[in-house]
């Protein structure tokens, strides 16, 4: 029992258990308490941290925009001074083909007016081409008078459809040298449009198709002269010449047809037989008393 209230007086007092060392409370320091907010630790003054060093760049950088603005209005307007911006500058080089196309169009036109200075000549050269009186040659022979009678088919021993140059060079040879040569159409009795020449000595035509030099002999009209050239004393093989009457031209021609027609005012006499006409031509009345004023083979263009 006194063990026991000894052990507890010496709790009671602060002790320990018996053999236990007594705890020396003022030599051990105490035990720091630590809480959320003495956790962070300050940075030292001159410290700089990635924040400060960026507003720092930012503020330094700030003065640059105005001097890069008005560096940018410096150039603008520069190049509106040199005009590299004027649009008047453009069409400056549109004058510059000028010299090129002007030639080009000069050289056709000149090309042109050469082509149709050359074709003229050769036109009027073939339609209007008339040989000289005197460049008619004559052919062969000289024939009689009497032997040049006017028939259906031709005059004397000269055959229409014979080759021109030797039908015109007999009658030179045999009349002499002609008093006209000229251009022959429809109204000789050539077809309309059909070229033609004409040969004339006194009242005697004669008429060719196409040029003289590759034509042929297409006929003749032998008329009444009021002032002769020249002597002409043709007849049909029954001896009707210019002159006769009518009542004489119905007597030799009795077994034959002869028809009378009136055409753009003249008298015209038609002989014909079965086969179709043989002569005609112009009447100066259709009665008796009437004189025969022409002999004409029949048209080329209708025969």
């Amino acid at each position: 029992m006194i063990g026991a209230t000894s052990e507890t007086a010496d709790t009671a007092l602060g002790g320990t258990a018996t053999g236990d060392a007594p705890v020396d409370t003022a030599s051990s320091p105490p035990t720091p308490t630590t809480t959320a907010d003495t956790d962070v630790v300050p940075p030292p003054p001159d410290a700089v941290t990635e924040e400060t060093r960026a507003i720092d760049l930012s503020q330094r950088f700030v003065w640059l925009i105005p001097a890069l603005v008005a560096a940018a209005a410096v150039i603008v307007i520069g190049l509106f001074g040199f005009g590299f911006f004027d649009d008047d500058t453009e069409p400056a080089a549109a004058p510059a083909p000028l010299p090129t196309s002007a030639p080009t169009t000069a050289a056709e036109t000149t090309t042109t007016e050469a082509a149709t200075t050359t074709a003229a000549p050769s036109t009027t050269t073939t339609s209007t081409t008339i040989p000289a009186l005197a460049s008619i040659p004559a052919v062969g022979d000289a024939l009689s008078m009497s032997s040049l009678t006017l028939k259906a088919g031709g005059i004397g021993p000269l055959v229409i459809g014979d080759a021109a140059a030797d039908t015109i060079g007999r009658l030179v040879a045999s009349l002499g040298r002609p008093e006209e040569v000229g251009v022959a159409d429809e109204s000789l009795g050539l077809c309309p449009g059909q070229e033609g020449r004409f040969v004339r000595w006194a009242g005697l035509t004669a008429i060719v198709s196409g040029t003289l030099d590759d034509g042929a002999f297409a006929g003749y009209r032998y008329e009444d002269q009021a002032v002769p050239t020249m002597h002409l004393d043709l007849a049909t093989p029954s001896g009707v010449r210019i002159g006769d009457s009518v009542s004489t031209l119905n007597e030799v021609y009795a077994v034959y047809k002869i028809d009378y027609v009136s055409e753009s005012g003249s008298d015209l006499f038609r002989l014909s037989d079965a086969d179709g006409l043989l002569l005609w031509g112009p009447v100066s009345s259709i009665e008796d008393s009437g004189r025969v004023e022409g002999i004409y083979s029949p048209d080329s263009c209708s025969s």
